[in-house]
């Protein structure tokens, strides 16, 4: 039975031309089939056709039968194409190289920058820059070209790149701190000479222009087919110079030998070739010698000295009239009003009690020198306590066993005196202003100016004075009990001297068991040793005081808890 297909053909026989086929061309179906489709979809050939076509190019050129001269137009339009096309893709390309170059080249020219700040700073207050100053006045050339001609060995200050068949200056390239030229001018004098040269020695063949020498720059040159560069240079570069202005030049014509070949007066393209040209900006600074500037630091030291003198003497001097302010302030019997400073005094200004010290003496006490202290006072009557008692003592000539002390304005009299000069009291003492009582009733009449034991022990032994927690020393309502201690103790030293005895004054500063027993210790003991102070600085011999502290015990008075009291002990009897 024979099998057939829907198109009636034989599948016996399509086998057997399948194989005749395959024994023909030598492919089996599934090539035939690959081989189909490349014929008819342009596609698949082109991806088919991309692996090889590398290879293919590679031989072409390995035969000769092509060159690179003749692929390049075609790689550079097809790259023009490609970065008009997607110029970000060429960026991403890019991108490693660039970074790093910008980097650089932005380092570089911090690097210069500076140099040439430190190089000011180092030159700008010395005898050194005076001398270049007036060096480059006298020679009629910029301070800038006479720091770099002394401070660099060599220094290429501008490159130029000229057109060379029209003298054009197609592009140049200055350094940071070189000054501006007429560079239209000096390029067309250049080719001017170089025309000049080459008219002349026409038949050398030779001949070229390399240097000119213009006073003390000189313009190196290097000629090229199309172009060439000319830079200026001060002081003598290296002998590799020339091979750099060689390369830029070669550079130059390798990488825009179109726009040189076919310039047709737009001088705008032409500023790709600053990269080139910046290669030949080139210098080196002279070796110095690292010397202090020692006229400069001798000066700095000069006027450190001269401003701290003048500083602390008027620091001082502003402190010894705020002194001497404050002295006059708290002298009784001054109201000062103001300080005034005329014709370089200083003038003090106020009211002064014709009772009160003067001011001659309070000057003469203080630190600041007399001469420059002038005082304009007016008189008025000072009641303040200290200015009363001075008139009292003035007026009323006490003895030395008499005690003056004012309560507002009542005198109280304290001590022993004799008949006659409790008259001269009673007879004067409203005589005073600002007294308008008398108080008498602890004075002692006495046939004798002799000290009263009898009342001078009871009156020290009977004071006590009272304190709050950690306070160690006695506030201004206590002044006064302290004064009447200080008359009396004043006294019993009065009899010691006369009657050649040892009396001493024990100074008692009670505390408690209470809390911390060494904190409270240490304040008793402090006050117990103010009060001993302040009355050896009232006039007491220091042996005949003493310090000491005592514990109050449980069911002792509370009211002796910190307070301190006195006790009178004869020496000679202990």
């Amino acid at each position: 039975m024979t099998t057939k297909d829907q198109s009636g053909i034989d599948l016996m026989e399509s086998g057997k031309l399948h194989a005749l086929r395959q024994l023909i061309l030598g492919l089996d179906q599934q090539d035939q089939d690959r081989l189909h489709l490349l014929l008819r979809d342009p596609h698949a050939f082109a991806d088919e056709i991309s692996e090889l076509l590398p290879y293919a190019v590679r031989r072409l050129v390995e035969k000769g039968e092509i060159t690179v001269d003749s692929l390049m137009p075609i790689i550079e339009d097809s790259m023009h194409k490609s970065v008009q096309k997607n110029p970000g893709k060429l960026v991403d390309i890019l991108f490693p190289v660039m970074g790093p170059a910008i980097r650089k080249a932005v380092s570089e020219d911090i690097k210069r920058l500076i140099a040439s700040i430190n190089t000011s700073i180092e030159t700008g207050l010395s005898f050194k820059s005076l001398k270049w100053r007036i060096q480059a006045l006298l020679s009629k050339r910029s301070y800038t070209e006479i720091l770099l001609a002394n401070t660099y060995l060599y220094h290429v200050s501008h490159v130029f790149l000229i057109h060379r068949q029209s003298g054009i200056l197609l592009h140049q390239e200055a350094a940071n701190d070189s000054q501006q030229l007429e560079s239209n001018m000096i390029s067309a004098m250049i080719t001017a000479i170089r025309d000049f040269v080459s008219d002349s020695f026409h038949n050398r063949e030779d001949t070229s222009l390399d240097t000119i020498q213009v006073g003390l720059m000189n313009i190196f040159i290097e000629q090229g087919p199309h172009a060439i560069i000319a830079a200026i240079v001060e002081g003598n570069p290296p002998a590799d110079f020339r091979l750099t202005m060689t390369e830029a030049i070669e550079a130059i014509h390798f990488n825009m030998a179109p726009e040189i070949e076919k310039f047709d007066g737009d001088t705008a393209i032409f500023i790709h070739s600053s990269k080139f040209l910046r290669t030949c900006l080139i210098r080196e600074r002279k070796q110095r010698k690292a010397r202090p500037p020692l006229a400069f630091i001798g000066l700095l030291i000069l006027l450190f000295i001269l401003i701290s003198w003048v500083g602390y003497g008027y620091i001082t001097n502003r402190r010894q009239i705020r002194a001497l302010q404050e002295q006059v302030n708290n002298t009784p019997g001054y109201h000062l009003s103001s300080v005034k400073k005329k014709a370089g005094k200083y003038w003090f200004i106020g009211l002064q009690d014709p009772d009160a010290t003067p001011f001659n003496e309070i000057v003469a006490s203080s630190t600041i020198d007399s001469n420059k202290v002038k005082g304009e006072f007016e008189a008025y009557l000072s009641l303040e306590p200290e200015i009363l008692v001075r008139k009292a003592l003035n007026r009323l000539q006490p003895p030395p066993t008499v005690f003056l002390k004012t309560q507002g304005t009542v005198l109280e009299v304290t001590g022993a005196a004799n008949q006659d000069w409790v008259e001269k009291l009673w007879a004067n003492i409203f005589k005073i202003t600002g007294i308008s009582e008398l108080d008498d009733s602890k004075l002692r009449v006495n046939h004798t100016e002799e000290p009263d034991l009898d009342w001078i022990i009871p009156e020290i032994e009977q004071k006590s004075f009272e304190f709050d927690i950690n306070i160690t020393e006695i506030d201004s309502l206590q002044f006064n009990a302290f004064q009447d201690l200080v008359q009396a103790a004043l006294l019993l030293e009065q009899y010691n001297r006369t009657h050649h005895t040892l009396l001493r004054i024990i100074v008692y500063s009670y505390t408690s068991h209470d809390g911390n027993v060494e904190a409270n210790l240490r304040v008793a003991l402090r006050r117990a040793e103010h009060f001993a102070t302040l009355l050896y600085q009232a006039g007491l011999k220091e042996e005949l005081l003493e310090a000491h502290v005592k514990f109050v015990e449980e069911g002792q008075s509370p009211s002796l808890i910190r307070s301190v009291q006195f006790k009178v002990i004869d020496k000679n009897k202990e």
